[in-house]
Formats: C-alpha cells, structure tokens, sequence
C-alpha cells in the first residue's frame, strides 16, 4: 500500500554563495528543528570566524575542507517536519567543478529550491542548475532571489530577475516554476513573512513547501531485480526475486513479465521483510514470489503486463557529461539501468545545449559539465522507457569501465531503432 506520509525531497541549488546553506539553516532555525547544543555549536564557530551574528551556513558543513574553504562541495541532507510533512533537504554544492554531486542530490529529489543572488543576478551556474533540475524531470522549482536586502528591497529588482528566470525556465522546458524574494540571513519570506516586503503577496517557501502535492510514483510497476533469494521452506524449494520497487504498484496475483526475456507469470507472494503483503508500491523493497519457475536473473526488471515498455539496442539521449575527460563519438562506455550493466558505444554526438543562448548547437565534443544530445548503441537491448515517462529506469548513468567512475548522467529519449 502507498506510504501514508509521503517524503518530499528537496534539494537547493544555485551558483556560489547564493546564500542555500543559509536558507537550509534558517528553515530549521525558524521551525524549531535545532537543539541547544546545535545552535551553541553553531554560535562558538561563528566566532570563531569572526562573524558578527549566527552563520546559519555552517548548519549544513559536513567536511572539514568546507569549513576552512567556506563552500559546500559535497550534499548536505538535513530533515524537518512542518505541519505534519516531513521535508529532506539537500543542500547542493554550487562550484561548476562539483557538478557531478549537484545533479547525484537532484537526481533523487522531487522539488528544487533555486538560489539566486539578488545583486548578482542569473550567473552562468545559474542557467546550468534550472536545466539540469528541468532535464531530471524535478515538478516543481521554487526560485528564491536571495540577498533582497542588500538590493534596498526593491520590487523593480525582483521583477527584473523574476523575468529573466521565466526566460530560461522556458527555454529548457521546466515545468513549473514560481519566484519569490528572500532574505536567508534576515529570515525574509522564508518561514515568517517579511514586512519590509509589501509589495509581494505570495506564499514564504514554508508555505511553498507545505502546499506541494505529496509525490506520486508513475502508475507503471518498475522493479529492476536486484538478486534472486532462494531457500528451503518446508521441503519445497521456494525462489524469490528481490529489488526495490521504482515506480508503480504490484498486487497478489497481477501478472508480470520479466524483461529483457520477455517471460511472463503471476504474482503468487509478496515479501517485505518476512511478512506478507497483499499489495506494495513504490519505494518499498520486496522479494517477489512468482506462480512459475521462469529464468529470472540480476539486472532483470520485472514490469506490468499490461504496460511493458519498448526494448531496444539504439537510443537517443540526452547526457550531462561529468568528467573531465571530454566526450566524443566512438567512445566505449558501460551503461547502468537499475541493477544492470551494459557495453554500449557513443554512435553519435547530436549537439550540445548553449547556455547563454539555451539553443542547441553543433559540436564535436562535450566538456566537462556540458549538456548535449547523444545516440548509443548498447551491446545487448535495454529498457528503452523515456525519462519524461519513467525516471525510474528512463535515467541512466554512464562509467569508464576501466576506472568505473561516473562520467555521465543520461535522460533516455524513447526507443531510437527497435532491437532486432
């Protein structure tokens, strides 16, 4: 059955000090969520760097390196609860060199916060963070213009950058995004209500956050197996296939099919944890017992009869390239869906997303942190579902097999040539 209190993730994002630290430090402060013993430690380091007030920044800092620096480069995860939601937050690193831990904590959240410094204005990292949030298919981007204070409050400002935000949103096809004007380091329109802001009549980001529609895992059951569970029960010799449902719901006798096989069955158990279920969703992790012994394996998926996606050894995609090392057509990479491991080959390098133009363009390479358009061709088929379909299993990642490092994340785009 589905979760009765959903989680929402939240991740902030933004260009260097944008102030999201701060912002994931006064949500706590002003709801409530800080012991004693976190603000006296919080306090005692302020001084230490010679600040004259509370940095709330310094709620989020987990490595040493971002203490003596003053940046965020790995996320922060911090969580709340607000008028019965519980609310993950992730504070992301803004660095373009720390990109790749960004788009980790985006990947997994539902909603992105955009910081924005309100003198500043749009930075480069700025177009890049609301086209990757857009490109991972976040719902919902809550842009705060932070720092209003030090721009004297002034609504021309805002609506300036409020403009240019619908702009890019526009351009890089975001979903839904709303602006609001912030102070993190006065507590302005964040959790209470600013009054040195008449001009704006919306909702704080509490608000915000409070009125999101809980998450809803897509409708289609998704289940990529992660190893197969085999024991003696009672003399019989029973075989269960575990994973954690991505997406959908599965049901005591609703027939299955396990691809890339294509063998089908019934659901005869459902196994969370040793005890019986009638009924799971998404995310739970369970062990499926089915009617018929079939050939069933790690990095299988096992997907709803009446809703099996496309299988295919050619796909188009979108890729944010991560390494440094620049990529070009030809390259031999492995490809990660789920629990599976594919060879696959860069056919093609289709384009690459301009920034500033937010216009697709020729070229020859991506470098690091670009966003472009590929063509792969995988070794074996794979589960050609597009992103905007199913995140799930639509997202994908790309690894150096000789290093196994992560050198790109991929947003499938549907099934480009049919597996043979």
């Amino acid at each position: 059955m589905p979760l009765e209190t959903p989680l929402l993730r939240v991740v902030a994002v933004g260009s260097v000090d944008d102030g999201k630290s701060t912002l994931i430090g006064r949500l706590l402060h002003d709801t409530g969520h800080l012991t004693r013993d976190q603000i006296e430690a919080v306090e005692e380091a302020s001084r230490r760097r010679g600040r004259k007030g509370v940095d709330l920044a310094l709620l989020t800092d987990g490595l040493r390196a971002e203490r003596e620096q003053g940046i965020t480069i790995d996320a922060a995860y911090r969580s709340f609860e607000a008028d019965g939601r519980r609310i993950l937050l992730a504070d992301a690193p803004g660095h373009v060199q720390y990109t790749r831990n960004m788009v980790t904590a985006a990947a997994g959240s539902d909603v992105a916060i955009l910081l924005v410094d309100a003198a500043n204005g749009i930075m480069p990292q700025t177009r890049r963070h609301l086209a990757l949030c857009a490109l991972l298919g976040l719902r919902e981007i809550i842009a705060c213009v932070n720092k209003i204070d030090l721009v004297g409050y002034d609504e021309a400002r805002f609506r300036e950058i409020e403009a240019g935000l619908g702009e890019v949103a526009a351009g890089v096809g975001c979903r839904h995004l709303t602006v609001v004007p912030i102070s993190a380091l006065e507590g302005a329109n964040v959790v209470e209500r600013a009054k040195t802001m008449p001009w704006y009549a919306g909702p704080t980001v509490l608000e915000l956050l409070h009125d999101l529609d809980p998450p809803i895992a897509e409708d289609a059951l998704r289940m990529p197996v992660q190893w197969v569970v085999r024991h003696d029960e009672g003399g019989a010799d029973v075989r269960g296939l575990a994973g954690r449902i991505e997406s959908g719901m599965v049901a005591v006798g609703d027939e299955v099919v396990a691809l890339p096989s294509g063998v089908s069955s019934r659901v005869a158990r459902i196994d969370v944890l040793g005890e019986d279920r009638a009924v799971a969703s998404a995310p739970l992790s369970v062990a499926l017992h089915l009617e018929d012994d079939v050939d069933v394996a790690r990095g299988d998926v096992i997907v709803a009869a009446d809703a099996v996606p496309a299988l295919a050894d050619r796909v188009e995609a979108t890729v944010a390239w991560l390494d440094e090392q620049p990529l070009v057509p030809g390259a031999r990479l492995e490809l990660r869906q789920g629990t599976r491991s594919v060879p696959v080959i860069v056919e093609a390098l289709e384009a690459r997303l301009e920034l500033d133009t937010l216009e697709h363009e020729p070229a020859d390479a991506l470098e690091a942190n670009d966003i472009g358009l590929i063509a792969l061709h995988a070794a074996a088929p794979i589960v050609a579902e597009a992103y905007v379909a199913n995140r799930a299993l639509g997202g994908v990642i790309l690894v150096d097999p000789g290093t196994n490092r992560t050198v790109g994340v991929v947003m499938l785009g549907g099934a480009a040539v049919p597996a043979a």
